[in-house]
């Protein structure tokens, strides 16, 4: 994900001490691109076990000037070996301080076997070369050292009770004569023979197998049988196995394992939870799902900013960093009401299409959060929406550019006090300074989305006049923004689907409602939090709620649509162009329709409303034409297609220039020679199909 504000990575070369650094390799970018050299190691302590297969671990070491939490996993390869992967398909990986020097550090595991096939992984091999990409597409690069071996397990016979430290002194304090052992491992030069058991603890280890053994009365492995024997990298493995496991003085002998990625729980699947972005009909969501697998609805190039206190940029969904903050040290992120808010409302938005955890209604787009809370020096701070809105409008990119484009998103997860007071909260547009600003963002074609409050108020009510002018009466003024409510998820019997929840506020001021409860999201960490060990960048909810969690779905649909439209040339268009979309293709409020929240969006039927691809028509013919090509009284059939879209409205043919006529069913050429059949199909929004043809020669023969 690009992000002007990021301060991480700049290209360039970065000589480390200690470790021997190559250049990136040609295939892993343009040669006109510059990578970065960074830090890698592999294996533990650079040593790499020849014998046997399994898993190498590769750690892409972090510093100031490397954020690996920016590296894609999927471009991560050793040589021309990628990164291994899980049953489902996930690259096997993880993230945390692996020297201890407060950098995060990446791990991939790379298979050995798939190295040794390769070439990458030799007797003579002294450096693995390792590649990979940011997300913003610049090159990183290292070499690991390494340092080949054979590496074996043995275990010898426990009644000729081996001891010693090396095999030098090995010996059988039993009496038996190991020369056999001896002439096999000094034929193939062992360089090491290591017990597992040190001989200072042989005799404590005895101890305390006796006393286990009399409580459980169960004969018990003698440890002290076991070593490690290390030979060279191009010992013959076969070779030494074989004759080590002839000689009745060994019971095992087979190559030393390989250490396997930590055995944490995965993050699970989360998204078939997800029901507010599940289809309209079957789920009460608003479509997302279905019409998200065309990368023109997933936001790409759309900036979204999130009004919050506070977020967790590191939740393994969402990996972001603080480059996401645009407050620039003068409105600032406090932890007086957590972290979790803001993380949900990332994660409904954004968070990544990864296959586990949950998914974010439209996971391309750009995502930043500013926080309301401004510093004033001398260490006073104030909790303050209108200058936090009015900095988002002045904001500048480093081209000087604004930051907020048109087709931009916000949305703005505050609410302030009604004149009831206490928890009767009203809609943040109640501050006279945020309804200004949001004029303003409207204005320079940002989408403003804007949670409707917790207050159960009706926004109506006279109460919310100030200075005589009815507050929130849409014939009265407008900031443009949409007001966002929140209505039921029909998981519930006592809350029908899209009926307004008790909480929420409502009036004619309200444009579109969400789902306001059993929300899963990213945060909060109470669903599968054992199971996930507790890990705050682990963490996930299942029942994120309010028009907190309604704000996000709307912003979906409204990102998506924007997506769309720009993408295909038609936009952006205004906040009032989508909002009127969306309430008119939007499924209705049910129950007191009086306290009015609005429709909740249907993001395919509106897609379907405005999209603009043709159907897609193919032809068969019933059977294959002769050598010649020629066929005999073919039957044509006609197939049309138009995927999401608003579907097939009619399909049409003519044959040799002939009149055009609706194709109702297959239909047979008979007349003999050489033909051409045209077909289009049109949809229901009128897109008309380019003109499609073949030319076939029937030949009659048989009829």
């Amino acid at each position: 994900m690009a992000r002007r504000f990021r301060t991480g990575v700049a290209l360039g070369t970065l000589a480390v001490t200690g470790y021997a650094l190559l250049a990136p390799p040609a295939q892993a970018g343009p040669a006109d691109r510059p990578g970065l050299e960074v830090d890698v190691s592999a294996g533990l302590s650079g040593h790499v076990n020849l014998a046997g297969p399994g898993l190498i671990p590769v750690t892409v070491h972090g510093s100031p000037a490397v954020d690996v939490t920016e590296i894609d996993l999927d471009t991560v390869t050793v040589g021309d070996v990628a990164a291994a992967r899980s049953e489902s398909g996930a690259v096997i990986g993880h993230v945390n301080d692996v020297d201890g020097d407060g950098a995060d550090d990446l791990v991939v595991h790379v298979d050995k076997q798939h190295l040794t096939a390769a070439g990458e992984l030799t007797p003579s091999t002294g450096a693995l070369q390792v590649s990979a990409s940011t997300g913003d597409g610049a090159d990183v690069g290292g070499a690991a050292a390494v340092a080949p071996e054979v590496s074996l397990e043995i275990k010898f016979a426990e009644g000729h009770r081996v001891r010693g430290g090396s095999e030098a002194t090995l010996r059988s304090t039993s009496g038996a004569s190991l020369d056999d052992v001896r002439d096999v491992l000094d034929r193939h030069d062992v360089s090491a023979l290591i017990p597992f058991v040190e001989p200072t603890q042989v005799a404590g280890l005895a101890a305390a197998t006796g006393r286990a053994q009399a409580r459980s009365a169960e004969p018990l492995p003698d440890l002290a049988s076991w070593y490690t024997a290390l030979l060279p990298a191009d010992a013959d493995v076969d070779a030494v196995l074989a004759e080590l496991t002839a000689l009745p003085e060994v019971v095992y002998a087979y190559p030393s394992p390989e250490p396997a990625p930590p055995p944490a729980e995965p993050t699970p699947d989360l998204t078939p939870q997800q029901g507010y972005l599940r289809p309209s009909d079957t789920h009460n969501g608003i479509d997302a799902e279905l019409v998200r697998g065309d990368p023109r609805v997933r936001g790409a190039g759309i900036r979204v900013i999130d009004l919050e206190y506070n977020w967790n940029p590191f939740h393994e969904d969402l990996q972001l960093d603080w480059s996401s903050d645009i407050g620039q040290g003068r409105f600032v992120r406090i932890d007086t009401f957590g972290d979790d808010h803001g993380t949900a409302v990332f994660g409904e938005i954004a968070a990544k299409d990864n296959g586990y955890g949950v998914t974010g209604g439209v996971p391309d787009v750009d995502i930043y959060g500013i926080s309301p809370v401004e510093d004033l020096g001398n260490g006073r701070t104030s909790w303050r929406p209108g200058p936090a809105l009015a900095f988002v409008a002045t904001l500048r990119d480093e081209a000087g550019q604004p930051f907020v484009r048109p087709g931009d998103a916000l949305i703005l997860e505050q609410q302030t006090g009604s004149p009831l007071g206490g928890s009767r909260y009203a809609p943040l547009e109640w501050i006279p300074a945020v309804f200004e600003a949001n004029k303003v963002l409207t204005a320079m074609g940002a989408n403003v989305v804007l949670t409707g409050g917790n207050g159960n108020t009706n926004t109506d009510d006279p109460m919310y006049t100030l200075n005589g002018v009815k507050w929130f009466d849409p014939a009265v003024q407008h900031s443009g923004s949409i007001f966002v409510g929140a209505g039921g998820s029909g998981l519930r019997a006592n809350d029908p689907a899209r009926a307004r929840l008790s909480f929420s506020n409502y009036g004619q001021r309200f444009d579109l409602q969400a789902w306001g409860q059993d929300i899963y999201t990213t945060g909060y960490c109470n669903v599968l939090c054992a199971e996930l060990g507790n890990d705050h960048n682990r963490a996930y909810s299942r029942s994120f709620s309010g028009t907190s969690g309604a704000g996000p779905i709307v912003t979906n649909a409204v990102v998506a649509v924007q997506s769309y439209v720009t993408a295909v040339g038609l936009g952006p268009w205004t906040t009032a162009q989508i909002n009127d979309l969306l309430r008119e293709t939007g499924a209705p409020q049910t129950t007191n329709t009086h306290e009015n929240i609005g429709p909740r969006p249907d993001l395919r039927a509106a897609l379907r409303s405005i999209e603009v691809d043709a159907p897609a028509t193919e032809h068969a013919l019933n059977q294959r034409p002769d050598r010649d090509g020629q066929y005999t009284n073919p039957t044509v059939t006609l197939s049309a297609g138009d995927s999401w879209g608003s579907g097939v409205a009619r399909t049409e043919y003519r044959i040799d220039g002939g009149a055009w006529t609706a194709y109702e069913a297959p239909f047979r050429i008979r007349a003999l020679g050489e033909h051409t059949v045209e077909y289009r199909s049109v949809d229901a929004n009128d897109n008309t199909e380019q003109t499609r043809a073949f030319t076939l020669v029937n030949r009659g023969r048989g009829e």
